[in-house]
């Protein structure tokens, strides 16, 4: 996991949203404990910002709503709350949820573009807590210096397989939401 900023202090979740509101730094939310979010390189933003308009332009028409970076999403059933790169839902559910206008519930996919810093959070802490989402379809990780993409799929058993990419005309196909796009379109120049 990712540096927690205070060992010691807690923070209710409508602290936690006032202070990622007003302060200068985003964090994340693990119980009651803030996580510190590393800045990004340039190349990373450039690479969510490629994917997250990539989803867009193939979604958008099928109702489906593409955010990125900060918004936070929740872990279903656990008071944790974080900062996905890139996330697509369908709609909001309709249960009275706390914070709705700030936080997204029920995410079909959640992309994260890996750092040095992140990679191992990334990889694996964050990927344990995002398969307790039952909605969630895929979990998509780009390397942004090399033409590497990880897909998690989720199985109809719940299971989840996953697939490399490495070669730019690969296609990712992500049967679910009736799209599908190859590493080129990611990795543009």
């Amino acid at each position: 996991m990712q540096q927690v900023t205070d060992s010691i202090k807690t923070f209710t979740l409508d602290e936690y949203i006032l202070l990622d509101e007003k302060g200068p730094d985003k964090h994340e939310y693990y119980y009651g404990k803030l996580i510190a979010m590393p800045g990004e390189s340039l190349l990373h933003n450039r690479i969510a910002f490629l994917l997250s308009m990539l989803l867009h332009n193939l979604l958008e028409k099928q109702g489906f709503n593409v955010y990125i970076e900060s918004v936070k999403v929740n872990i279903e059933g656990e008071e944790i709350y974080v900062y996905p790169d890139v996330t697509v839902i369908e709609n909001q559910p309709e249960a009275d949820l706390p914070k709705k206008d700030y936080i997204i519930y029920q995410p079909l996919l959640i992309a994260e573009v890996l750092s040095d810093s992140t990679r191992k959070y990334d990889l694996t802490d964050k990927f344990i807590q995002y398969q307790k989402i039952s909605s969630l379809q895929y979990y998509i990780t780009v390397e942004p210096a090399k033409h590497l993409i990880h897909l998690f799929e989720k199985a109809a058993d719940g299971d989840w397989t996953a697939k490399t990419f490495t070669e730019l005309t690969e296609t990712i196909n992500l049967p679910q939401l009736n799209a599908a796009f190859t590493l080129a379109d990611i990795y543009k120049k």
